[in-house]
């Protein structure tokens, strides 16, 4: 039997730094460098992969970074340009087109993303559009240089995705203008906007050796993604068993969701015990899960891909495991809160995200400031705020979750975070040498210099800090660069996680730990909050962001200086149409989004949300998180958490063939809570998916994984994105009127979507 290369073994730890390479002969005689002899036999590991000369063992994926190479192909092709007429028409106009549909969408009542494989399948319509209507002959060359080809299309994707979002600080900036009467000037707003995102640019830059090239970080949520670029690319359209794999998925879904999603909504969830009893509140808390805030949707089953979703299909087994257990927890965790009474549980919603008066009415936030400054008198007008039980469950398993990921991390990825900080000693500089086989072929292509990226940070903390000041935000400078140092510290833990184990749960608890950091700093001053968590999650999550990016980039290897400018160009054509769309949107609709319930085309549900937040922590911290408080184990959590994996690594040590380096304490206490927020019932289908997957199907019919597992995966979730976007302007109201479904049994109005009671509102 037949061996695999052994780029594909399992890699010691250390494996990815090494003191430097060994030189062998080739055929010809000439130097070949080991990397060089390991890009070869991977080539030819590929190709026997492809025609299908391999055997199930060298199928199988042992280690879950081994699908970098079994899965996706090393193959490039320096020639083909990937700057042309065609990716800046359509990636500025994709760009253009997200950036202005998520500004759109943040201020809809339902609120909405614009998907990247959405943006993946349109540009490529187009882009072969273009390729076959276009002349292309003598001097129109440089507009149609051939086939629309893959560099072009993921540079299109890299600069439209990365403009097609919200950014954080449009938040800022909306509750400025919406609740305290601040309206910033455009150049203000839009630096405030641009200098957010590149921090975190700033911060990937930095990290990127460590982060992007090895094999071992190998990004499980870009797999997919690279897969299907490969495949539409490389493949033969025609007689290809992969594309025609994904277009026959993909027009299925595309058919089917139209059913769970508008005609027939039980399906989204199927709960025996709500069939057979729609009046128990005790069923819908636990069985129930299919409306917003609904219950934790135990033994529920749902059949819409749209609420599963295909991280199931490629996240690591390891990964899926840690967070079936954490789920377990959360089933008895928050029964036990919530009917154990604890912190008043039963005087207020089994789910909600809100803050509560003593009499279980929402608390009027607003009413506590004066000046917008916390007022202590009114406060005492007012009494005491409290969350829901399991609220307040969730802010302290997020917490033990951070605090267990410093020790998590620096214990287990100490061997490769070490050499990695040498490279930073401007006296004694030890290079860090990556073996990857994907890398390898990067190295014709010029590097983005480290030196960029600091200039990069330089610049964007001085435009932080101008913005502060300029924003009258009440944040100090000093405050700013604790949360920028924090924020690069934290980038490094979570960015580790993801890059290795595919784990990215952690925007919303890292959000409230910047809130809770700025409350302990700058009390009782709610927009100073806001910028907190502004200059705390929002370059942490940018430069989570674009590590992925980076990574996709090495997979089909786009020259990294291109990647750099297309995230760069996408940032700063996001940032300019966002502000022209939030200006426009609050100027013709202020009455509207102001009100607490909106209209039927405006809502300004997120800005009243984030303000919520701000005053929350920003006013009441100390009455809520104190010493003497109803909820001081919040804080006190993120300290208990750094000692929490100690037994793990303690078992390790006595048993290092157990295999308990494989749990994960951050994302056990992460989902151990997970339940509290949303709707559950995808939950179940998505455990028993992704065991069928990752193990049952990786295990038992390797080839048939590797081949297609990635693929399926994307033609799942392509066509179901696209028909959700059509729905929403259809039918669900995105364009100003809704079209519901006619009332039926399976579209009850009258009870949840699982025909549990509806939640408590």
């Amino acid at each position: 039997m037949a061996a695999a290369p052994d780029s594909v073994q399992p890699i010691d730890e250390k494996s990815s730094v090494s003191d430097g390479s060994i030189d062998k002969k080739g055929i010809d005689g000439t130097e070949l460098s080991e990397d060089a002899v390991m890009a070869k036999e991977v080539e030819e590991f590929e190709e026997r992969l492809q025609n299908d000369e391999a055997t199930e063992e060298e199928y199988r994926v042992q280690e879950a970074y081994e699908v970098a190479i079994k899965v996706l192909s090393t193959r490039d092709d320096p020639g083909v340009p990937a700057l042309t007429f065609r990716t800046f028409v359509l990636g500025l106009g994709f760009s253009a087109f997200g950036a202005v549909l998520a500004q759109i969408y943040y201020f809809k009542p339902q609120t909405l993303s614009v998907s990247t494989l959405f943006l993946l399948v349109l540009s490529y319509w187009f882009g072969n559009a273009m390729a076959i209507g276009l002349p292309s002959g003598g001097i129109f060359r440089w507009i149609n240089p051939g086939p629309f080809n893959i560099k072009e299309h993921v540079a299109i994707i890299i600069m439209s995705s990365t403009a097609a979002t919200s950014a954080t600080a449009i938040q800022v900036i909306s509750v400025q203008d919406l609740y305290y009467d601040n309206k910033m000037n455009a150049g203000l707003a839009i630096f405030t906007l641009i200098g957010s995102q590149l921090l975190g640019y700033g911060y990937a830059g930095l990290l990127q050796d460590l982060l992007v090239k090895p094999t071992k970080c190998f990004w499980p949520s870009t797999i997919s993604t690279a897969n299907l670029f490969q495949a539409l690319h490389f493949d033969n359209q025609m007689t290809s068993k992969r594309v025609r794999l994904f277009w026959t998925v993909f027009c299925v879904m595309f058919v089917w969701e139209i059913i769970p999603q508008w005609i027939f909504p039980l399906l989204t969830g199927i709960s025996i015990f709500c069939l057979a009893n729609n009046t128990s509140t005790v069923f819908r808390n636990v069985f129930g899960g299919a409306s917003n805030n609904e219950g934790m949707g135990l033994l529920s089953w749902c059949f819409d891909w749209n609420l599963i979703g295909s991280d199931c299909l490629f996240n690591p087994l390891w990964l899926q495991i840690n967070q079936d257990i954490g789920i377990f927890l959360t089933y008895i965790l928050m029964a036990s809160v919530y009917y154990g009474n604890l912190w008043r549980a039963k005087d207020f919603p089994f789910m909600s995200q809100a803050i509560f008066a003593e009499d279980g009415t929402q608390y009027n936030q607003t009413g506590l400031l004066t000046n917008g400054k916390f007022d202590p008198v009114k406060y005492e007008q007012l009494g005491p705020a409290f969350f829901s039980a399991t609220n307040a469950l969730y802010l302290i398993t997020s917490n033990l979750s951070l605090g267990a990921t410093f020790t998590h991390v620096f214990f287990w990825h100490w061997a490769d975070i070490k050499p990695f900080l040498k490279t930073f000693n401007p006296w004694n500089r030890t290079p860090l040498v990556v073996h990857d086989p994907h890398y390898e072929k990067m190295k014709i292509y010029k590097q983005v210099p480290r030196w960029w990226y600091f200039v990069l940070l330089a610049c964007a903390y001085a435009i932080a800090q101008a913005t502060n000041y300029e924003g009258h935000s009440g944040l100090p400078w000093w405050a700013l660069t604790v949360i920028l140092l924090i924020s690069l510290v934290l980038s490094l833990l979570f960015s580790t996680l993801a890059a290795t184990i595919g784990f990215k749960e952690f925007t919303s608890s890292a959000n409230g730990f910047y809130q809770m950091i700025t409350a302990y700093m700058v009390p009782g001053e709610p927009i100073a909050n806001m910028y907190g968590a502004l200059y705390g999650q929002h370059p942490q999550g940018q430069c989570i962001a674009m590590l992925s990016d980076l990574k996709l980039g090495q997979y089909v290897k786009l020259p990294p200086r291109i990647t750099f400018s297309m995230q760069i160009l996408g940032t700063i054509v996001g940032a300019i149409l966002n502000y022209v769309m939030m200006i426009s949107i609050i100027d013709a609709n202020r009455d509207a989004l102001l009100s607490i319930s909106g209209t039927r085309l405006w809502s300004g549900q997120n800005a009243q949300g984030y303000n919520s937040n701000a005053i929350s922590w920003g006013g009441l911290a100390p009455q809520m998180f104190g010493a003497k408080s109803v909820y001081h184990m919040v804080p006190i959590s993120l300290a208990i958490g750094v000692f929490l994996p100690l037994p793990f690594i303690a078992a390790w040590y006595i048993w290092p063939k157990g295999g308990f380096e494989n749990f994960s304490t951050p994302i056990i206490l992460q989902y151990s809570c997970y339940l509290s927020v949303g709707i559950n019932t995808s939950v179940n289908p998505s455990m028993v998916i992704g065991l069928f997957s990752q193990w049952w199907v990786r295990t038992r019919y390797p080839r048939w994984f590797t081949k297609y597992n990635y693929i399926m995966a994307a033609a799942l979730d392509g066509g179901t994105q696209v028909i959700s976007f059509i729905l929403n302007f259809a039918v669900f109201g995105a364009s100003g009127t809704a079209h519901n479904f006619p009332e039926w049994w399976g579209n009850d109005f009258s009870l949840s979507a699982d025909r549990c009671a509806l939640p408590a509102n």
